[in-house]
């Protein structure tokens, strides 16, 4: 097994939407928020339906429910957007994942991160999400590596010392 993996992929929209879905539904406080939206609208339902007297209440339920239910979907867009800024959005990254750090590369532009600066990761359906913070995260695809390599990431991961989240 080689000491540094380099893997190539596309950094396209799609790509970061689901690895987005993917860190949005690992949030607690989304299934909560999903939960009681969809208490608020059966209660707002009810409002409607005649069970009391104020619409305004009933409207108000509805809209919350709404927003608690939707809430997901509502942050995948607003982070999809933010991404779009990114100076590698849409271009092919190069990354290379050695024991001391992580490199990528796209073009004539780079960067590289030592691993001291990831606070945990999390290995899910799409692939690695290597998080510098709670909500900030470098990602790399599973249909973009061999199971080989997957196994030789988790490998570097745990001698870096990088909490599983």
């Amino acid at each position: 097994m080689p000491e540094t993996i380099i893997i190539t992929y596309q950094l396209t929209k799609d790509l970061w939407r689901l690895f987005f879905e993917a860190h949005y539904s690992c949030d607690r406080s989304l299934k909560l928020r999903y939960i009681w939206g969809v208490a608020c609208i059966v209660i707002g339902s009810f409002g409607f339906g005649g069970f009391y007297e104020s619409r305004v209440v009933a409207a108000l339920l509805l809209a919350t429910g709404f927003f608690g239910v939707l809430s997901k979907q509502i942050l995948v867009v607003k982070s999809l957007r933010n991404a779009s800024r990114h100076p590698f959005f849409g271009k092919e990254l190069t990354v290379s994942v050695a024991p001391e750090e992580i490199s990528v590369r796209s073009g004539n532009a780079g960067y590289s991160q030592p691993w001291n600066n990831f606070v945990g990761y999390r290995r899910l359906d799409p692939g690695f999400l290597l998080y510098h913070d709670q909500n900030a995260f470098f990602f790399i695809p599973a249909a973009a590596m061999t199971a080989g390599y997957a196994k030789r990431v988790v490998q570097i991961l745990e001698a870096a010392e990088v909490p599983k989240l």
